[in-house]
């Protein structure tokens, strides 16, 4: 692929989180000479809800250190994972290309068969991230940043892990995409070696990971690090860290309500997490070279999960925002996004224009100084500066049913408008979002025009990018 910007060519093509960024300055600005290496911490938080946070208007969570670093840092209000589900968002996240490029448009379980009880086939995906793609760690490692990924993966086990994709050091990372307990022994014997063989009853997995990362982040070398935290909670199971899980069950009076004590736990205990992160950071004395920034690869889980894992589910509620994971309604796909940099950054702004999580890899080759740049997403740096910028349609294509009962579709959003095309029904809804954030009143059969203009838009771009689509089910029962 040529990227933007340049004149030869990659041998490697270019990843609704929590996200930690350490950012330097656009390619359109000189860089700093104090700041031209900064630290780079990439969190990803799974299945973290748009409302989850404190900050974000949530009432009964309790998160202070992700609240401090918004409130000193940069909150953005309409920011967007690549995806609904969590396999596509991370490729994005770690590529700069949308799903669709990639082939990775569903999370990661297998070849899909053809089921008589649904009307469509779907089309099948890549079950990794094939090694062809440029990532964000090869980037930076070509940069000499020592760099690590922790926690989840979901792209590819074996030869498609994280060390084939710029990551010299890992930790409990591989085809897993969720534990079977986030209490120790975490996963099945074997599976997780490294963390199995640092580990003792009682542990729990998001301090652990943590443990790790503090560890990496504080090696005693003299290279900038970039280190991708990537947290398996608050997803499935339900099951957070007793002492908080108390904490909840004491402040609702009982095990009932949404967001569900128990989730509230595994939240908070991610911010607890996150602070032990900035304390260390800050007694290190790389605080002010290390940008924060956090997001979700996801929306919350709002429905009862499949048996095995149903337990305290549904635990959230995406509030004000309609539906949640797996779905391209706003709770869906909406996710927290939150950028923090000592002196570097406008603080305590909100940055309305809607972003991606495609968007991160050109973020940081932005950091970077470099041309790195990918077609599908942009940079935004510059909202970190409260420069404005231009909006653009954003796009999403998920032509698979999900567990949590998302139907094929897909959606862009251009401005205040949000189109979703379905297509079991051959149907299109369409939503102002300005007057309609929970998407209430589907308004196309009164702007049919503005629709079909949508509509159309959203066809030529998967033209464009040679999108699968469904096809009839011919041994569909209907049953």
């Amino acid at each position: 692929m040529i990227f933007e910007g340049m004149n030869w060519k990659m041998e490697k093509v270019g990843h609704g989180v929590l996200l930690v960024l350490a950012l330097a300055a656009s390619c359109a600005q000189k860089i700093d000479p104090a700041v031209a290496k900064p630290n780079v911490i990439v969190i990803v938080a799974d299945d973290l809800g748009w409302s989850d946070l404190s900050c974000y208007g949530n009432t009964f969570i309790e998160t202070p250190h992700l609240d401090a670093l918004a409130r000193k840092g940069v909150r953005f209000t309409h920011a967007y994972a690549a995806a609904s589900l969590c396999s596509p968002s991370r490729a994005s996240l770690l590529t700069g290309h949308h799903p669709v490029r990639v082939n990775i448009t569903e999370h990661m379980h297998g070849a899909f068969k053809p089921n008589p009880s649904l009307p469509l086939i779907t089309p099948n995906i890549d079950q990794a991230l094939k090694l062809e793609y440029y990532t964000v760690g090869e980037m930076m490692k070509r940069e000499n940043y020592r760099t690590g990924y922790i926690g989840k993966w979901h792209l590819g086990g074996g030869n498609f892990g994280p060390k084939n994709q710029g990551f010299d050091f890992t930790y409990a990372a591989n085809y897993h995409g969720l534990p079977k307990s986030f209490y120790h022994p975490f996963f099945p014997p074997g599976s997780m070696p490294d963390i199995e063989a640092e580990s003792a009853p009682g542990d729990f997995l998001t301090d652990k990971l943590t443990d790790k990362a503090l560890e990496f982040v504080t090696d005693g070398s003299d290279a900038p690090f970039f280190l991708f935290l990537s947290y398996y909670a608050p997803h499935v199971p339900i099951e957070g860290r007793a002492d908080l899980v108390q904490k909840y069950i004491t402040k609702r009076g009982g095990e009932s309500g949404l967001p569900h004590p128990r989730y509230a736990a595994m939240v908070e205990g991610i911010d607890q997490n996150v602070g032990r992160l900035v304390t260390q950071l800050r007694e290190s004395g790389k605080l002010n070279n290390t940008l924060i920034v956090f997001t979700s690869d996801n929306g919350g889980l709002t429905v009862k999960e499949v048996a095995g894992f149903d337990q305290h589910t549904p635990p959230t509620t995406n509030a004000p925002l309609r539906s949640g994971k797996g779905n391209l309604y706003e709770g869906g796909i909406r996710v927290p996004l939150v950028a923090h940099w000592p002196d570097q950054i406008t603080q305590g702004s909100t940055v309305t224009t809607p972003v991606s999580g495609v968007d991160l890899f050109n973020t940081l080759a932005d950091v970077l100084g470099k041309f790195d740049k990918t077609a599908d997403g942009v940079s935004f740096y510059t909202q970190l500066k409260s420069a404005r910028t231009e909006d653009r349609p954003l796009f999403w294509h998920v032509p698979h049913y999900s567990p949590q009962g998302g139907k094929p579709a897909s959606a862009i959003r251009k401005g205040r408008y949000k189109l979703i095309q379905f297509y079991e029904t051959n149907s299109v809804e369409l939503y102002d979002l300005e007057r309609d954030a929970d998407e209430t009143a589907n308004i196309y059969p009164q702007n049919k025009l503005l629709g079909d203009q949508l509509l159309k838009e959203l066809d030529d771009w998967k033209k464009r990018m040679n999108a699968k689509l469904p096809v009839p089910n011919p041994g569909y029962t209907g049953s």
